[in-house]
């Protein structure tokens, strides 16, 4: 089962985020949440922040958080806000203020996996080769009406 969970709309620019989501993926989420707290970066607090909100949606899903890893994190570019500042002779310069969209995908393991079975053992709604060909006649056998 996979979660989805986004920061949308972060001032920080998209360029000094993605350098701090390389260490997390194909993380547990857990350790993430413990190697997130320690990075010192801005970017590394709404990375964190994105963290705990993926727990929260794994728990809402009845999801194991400690099974629970991130699949992928990616960092888009989100709009800019376009400034201007004075500038000498009475012109102006732009400036312009990045922001940056942070998409969290985590995965679970589904709660229902079979069961491999040993190489002697055999399917206990199988029947026995015998019993088969009783139950069902073979293309040789003529069927009497």
């Amino acid at each position: 089962m996979q979660i989805t969970v986004k920061n949308l709309y972060k001032r920080i620019s998209p360029r000094k985020v993605r350098p701090v989501l390389h260490n997390f993926r194909n993380m547990n989420i857990e350790e993430a949440k413990i190697a997130a707290s320690f990075v010192d970066k801005k970017a590394a607090g709404f990375i964190l922040d994105l963290i705990k909100a993926g727990i929260a949606a794994a728990k809402e899903n009845y999801l194991e958080t400690d099974k629970t890893i991130i699949k992928s994190i990616a960092c888009n570019e989100g709009p800019r806000l376009k400034r201007f500042i004075p500038w000498s002779k009475g012109q102006s310069r732009r400036i312009t203020k990045k922001m940056a969209h942070i998409v969290l995908v985590l995965e679970a393991p589904d709660a229902v996996k079979p069961v491999k079975k040993a190489a002697g053992q055999q399917s206990s709604g199988a029947t026995d080769s015998s019993a088969s060909r009783l139950l069902r006649p073979s293309a040789s056998t003529p069927i009497d009406n």
